[in-house]
Formats: structure tokens, C-alpha cells, sequence
């Protein structure tokens, strides 16, 4: 199909994931179920072999291990995500088939983002003709959060398709309730690029950040980890959403791709973050956001390619405003605060 796009206004986080489903529909995309769950709504889709599973919540906890690890992201708003591989109607939104799982204890993994109760300050649907699927929402005046999927990774030359999808938030912040305590990309300042960057909770006991909670999954067949989901977050560990096997990306490599790539000792400088902002190149510079895989646990990091739709870039505040269109080569990209999203021809 075409690229399309679709922009508008939400009143909540439940109209919003209605209006998406509506929108997926006119993609192609089959509705499995879209029905009220809990306070919220829960909706399934499906493309080819492409399944989706989206919940809003309206001031209730939407994932099953909030309350056993954490003390922040029950009771909230927003809306969550994950992918897999087929639907059946008896089963809760966070338990069909094919999903990230935590090795622990098999509960789901995913991400999402977090809303605000009411409405938004805008909304902006795209698909890029592909199925990669990409919402990116302003909660706020000037702060933006995301959801995003689709069917393959842009492939660096190997046969086989990586889906991927991802958040803003991580699980735990997905829907955060309370004051973080600081700042938290996609609550109360912009997110941070799609893939890159894992989430942070904050204690309300503490006030202190610590772990890194995944946003990012890419269900990569490895000789050793064959159909299984690998993710972002900080540390092999289930409180952070850790699906058995982790992933990096070029914007922000992290401790563990920082050593194994040798870029020196402070891994919040080692990728692309805050180097993309050229002051003698005049257009908006748009970059992909490579991504990295363990094929081994301590052994190498390979790259399996990255998400087609979304670029890297500093264009926002630097010459560019957000939700600008940006044109390059007869493509248009819309630009957000740290981020561009390919909005077609």
C-alpha cells in the first residue's frame, strides 16, 4: 500500500488506540478484537504473520509484574504494546502467543507510551507503505512520546526479517502515576529516539534513578537464540523487562557494546548522542539508528540492521521546529525533538 498519514486530536488514551485501530483498518491491517478491557481498551490486529497487541489504560495497571518489582507504574495512563505471532480470545491482552517473555518467570515483556487522563495536545499516525507503523503523540505542549512496529528491520544484507516495535516507556513507566522525580523521556520532557535509550525508574521511596527498563525488541533467529525476542534494557535481569538476550543501537551504545567495541570508557558519549549536530551543514541531518545484537553472551555484538522509518537527527532547536517537514530527495520527513519520522513522497 501507500504511505499514509493521519493527524488529529485524542480526548484519552482509550479514543486514541479506537482512532488507531480505525486508521490500521483503512492499512489493511485485520481487527481481531477491539473491545473495552478493565477501565481501558485492549485492541488486536494482525497483517500477514505480523500480530500486534495494544492496551489503553485509563488509571489501572495493564502489565502483570508492576506491583512485585516496583513501587511506581500502577494506577496510570497510556497505552502499551508488544508483538507476536497470533490471537486467541480467551487469553488476557498480555498473554497471546508469541510474545517477549521475561526467563524468570515467563511473564510478557514490552513497552509503550504514557499519556496523560485526557486529551492531547496532537496525535500523528504514519505508515510508511511497509507496514512499519510508527504514533508519536505530543502529551503536552512541545513533549513527545512514541509507539512503533513493524515487520523488518532495514537489513544489512542478511535473508531473514527482524520485527521490531518499541515505546517511549518502557513497561514499569508506562503508566507511571506519580511525580518522577525528574526527568523522563516521554513524561516530562521529549523521548528519546526510538531504540535507543532504556527507561529509568525512579523511587518514590528514594527519589533515586536505577535500572534500565527495556523499550526496544527485536525477535532475532540466532544459532544459539533461535525466535526469541532480544531487547534494550541495561541488565540481564526480569526486573528490567530482560527477555534473554540484549540489544544496543548507534545512538546510545551503552555499557556492555561501549567495552565490547572498545569507543572508551564513558558510554553516554560512545554512540551518535550529541554528535549529530553539524553547524556547518545547513539541512537537517538525518541518520539510521543501527542496531546491535549479543549473538553470544559475553561473545560479539553484530549489527542486524535498523528501523526504516525513523532517523536520528538534532534538526529541532537548531534551525527546525517540531512537526516541520523536512524534504530529502523527494521523500518528506517529519521532525521531532530528537528524531524524524519518513512521512513519504
Amino acid at each position: 500500500m501507500a504511505a499514509a498519514y493521519q493527524t488529529g486530536i485524542s480526548s484519552s488514551p482509550t479514543n486514541l488506540l479506537q482512532t488507531l485501530v480505525s486508521w490500521l483498518t483503512t492499512q489493511g491491517w485485520t481487527t481481531d478484537a477491539s473491545t473495552g478491557d478493565g477501565s481501558g481498551w485492549r485492541a488486536h490486529l494482525h497483517k500477514g504473520s505480523l500480530y500486534v497487541n495494544l492496551r489503553a489504560a485509563m488509571n489501572e495497571n495493564i502489565w502483570p509484574y508492576n506491583g512485585d518489582y516496583h513501587d511506581v507504574g500502577a494506577g496510570g495512563y497510556g497505552i502499551g504494546l508488544y508483538l507476536g505471532d497470533g490471537y486467541d480470545g480467551g487469553e488476557a491482552w498480555h498473554a497471546q502467543s508469541g510474545r517477549p517473555t521475561r526467563p524468570g518467570d515467563g511473564s510478557t515483556s514490552g513497552c509503550g507510551m504514557n499519556l496523560p487522563a485526557g486529551s492531547v495536545s496532537a496525535y500523528h499516525l504514519f505508515d510508511d507503505g511497509n507496514d512499519n507503523i510508527i504514533v508519536v503523540v505530543e502529551r503536552s505542549p512541545g513533549v513527545f512520546c512514541f509507539v512503533g512496529w513493524g515487520p523488518a528491520l532495514a537489513d544489512l544484507g542478511q535473508p531473514e526479517d527482524f520485527p521490531y516495535f518499541f515505546g517511549s516507556s518502557g513497561a514499569v513507566l508506562n503508566t507511571l502515576d506519580t511525580d518522577p522525580g525528574g526527568d523522563r523521556g516521554g513524561i516530562n520532557i521529549s523521548a528519546y529516539p526510538p531504540m535507543s535509550h532504556a527507561d529509568q525508574e525512579v523511587s518514590s521511596y528514594t527519589g533515586s534513578s536505577d535500572r534500565g527498563h527495556a523499550t526496544a525488541f527485536v525477535r532475532v533467529d540466532a544459532d544459539t537464540f533461535d525466535g526469541r525476542w532480544v531487547c534494550n534494557c541495561e541488565d540481564p535481569d526480569d526486573g528490567y523487562g530482560y527477555t534473554g538476550r540484549l540489544s544496543r543501537c548507534s545512538v546510545n551504545v551503552g555499557p556492555a557494546l561501549d567495552a565490547a567495541i572498545d569507543v572508551g570508557e564513558y558510554p553516554s558519549f560512545a554512540g551518535l548522542e550529541n554528535r549529530v549536530h553539524q553547524s556547518a551543514y545547513a539541512g537537517a541531518l538525518l541518520l539510521p539508528i543501527h542496531t546491535f545484537v549479543l549473538t553470544d553472551p559475553g561473545g560479539r555484538w553484530a549489527p542486524i540492521g535498523y528501523p526504516p522509518q525513523v532517523f536520528w537527527t538534532e534538526a529541532v532547536g537548531h534551525g527546525y521546529a517540531a512537526g516541520e517537514v523536512y524534504q530529502v530527495g523527494g521523500d518528506d520527513y517529519m521532525l521531532f525533538p530528537h528524531f524524524a519520522v519518513r512521512k513519504g513522497a
